[in-house]
């Protein structure tokens, strides 16, 4: 018998919170492969569909990893990446060398009987850590998918048995179904099943279930759309290094009459800001440039130019934000109104 197998359900919630105390380590086994193409049918083969709904699996995983805004962090060992063969034991062995703290494996389902269809999820025993991961799969599969809940189950699957950590067999669907192998073979699906399956070991570790966000650049140069200045400020390439085809300059004044930058946030969260200017001598070196959230930043433009500098991490709702370049600081000088870069969220 593997360890935590058979712990109690009220034990469960415990073990979680103790392994989260580090990275997770999560075995992906898509199931068949190489010579083996496991189940057929619907023009389609088990081995490819497993492996490219495990490749999605692991790519939110991962995407969840980089993103410290919610969900989890995750190290990902796979059986298999490409189309090769793998022996049962071998998968066994591949997870347990690499001391893996869970392992899932994924199928597709096949029958004779052309019309059976659904969904269903496996363990060795019930009650166990095992059945929590696998009870959290099904249910995010039937959310996910919306095919046939067959339930959750246990077996003496080898790669359920041999592993020395909590294990689950999922089968998806039927791929010998015509209505369940649009799911099994639809790429869009695989994504989603990943997701369901990402989504169910998020909760297993007390974790609200998050969707990661991947970083978007947003940059706003001066000559494109989204940046504004009033006339007194002006086109110029007389110094080098500036971002795209040239910059805007104003003598420094007191009076505010910004430049401004507006990009459009896909997604809230925290971005970093920053700025491009052409440096000189005559240049601010004060330069106020007032971020979305109104913090005010000063930066010496008679140095760094030519470079993206992080003017601050602010936290961003989405739609239009903007960052304004004033002229209002020490007189005699010029501000130079160039590109500004968001990054986020992060």
């Amino acid at each position: 018998m593997t360890l935590y197998r058979n712990l109690t359900t009220a034990a469960l919630a415990a073990v979680a919170a103790l392994s989260w105390g580090v990275t997770a380590k999560v075995c992906i086994d898509p199931g068949h492969g190489g010579s083996d193409p496991g189940a057929v049918g619907n023009g389609q083969q088990e081995k490819t569909n497993v492996l490219n709904t495990s490749l999605k699996f692991k790519a939110w995983l991962d995407k969840d990893t980089q993103d410290g805004n919610g969900g989890g962090s995750w190290s990902i060992v796979m059986t298999r990446s490409t189309d090769v063969d793998v022996s049962l034991q071998g998968r066994c062995d591949i997870a347990n060398n690499n001391a893996c703290n869970r392992f899932m494996s994924i199928h597709n389902n096949a029958a004779s009987d052309t019309s059976a269809n659904g969904t269903e999820t496996y363990s060795y025993t019930a009650p166990s850590t095992s059945s929590d991961l696998r009870d959290k799969i099904q249910t995010r599969m039937i959310e996910a998918w919306n095919r046939t809940n067959r339930g959750v189950k246990t077996a003496g699957f080898y790669v359920l048995k041999y592993t020395n950590m909590p294990a689950t067999l999922s089968e998806l669907a039927f791929i010998t179904n015509a209505a369940d192998s649009v799911y099994t073979g639809g790429s869009s699906w695989q994504d989603l099943a990943g997701k369901a399956h990402m989504f169910a070991l998020q909760n297993h570790y007390g974790l609200t279930a998050y969707t990661p966000q991947t970083a978007q650049t947003y940059i706003v140069d001066n000559g494109g759309a989204g940046f504004s200045a009033s006339s007194n400020w002006f086109a110029s390439t007389s110094v080098a290094g500036y971002y795209g085809t040239n910059y805007h300059a104003r003598a420094t004044a007191s009076v505010s009459d910004p430049a401004q930058w507006t990009a459009n946030i896909a997604t809230s969260g925290s971005y970093q800001i920053y700025a491009w200017w052409t440096a000189a001598s005559n240049r601010a070196p004060s330069a106020p440039y007032i971020l979305p959230n109104g913090t005010t930043v000063n930066v010496n433009q008679q140095a760094n130019g030519g470079k993206w500098n992080l003017l601050g991490t602010v936290s961003l709702s989405a739609g239009n934000q903007t960052t304004k370049l004033s002229c209002w600081t020490t007189s005699g000088y010029y501000v130079i109104a160039d590109a500004i870069k968001y990054y986020g969220p992060n």
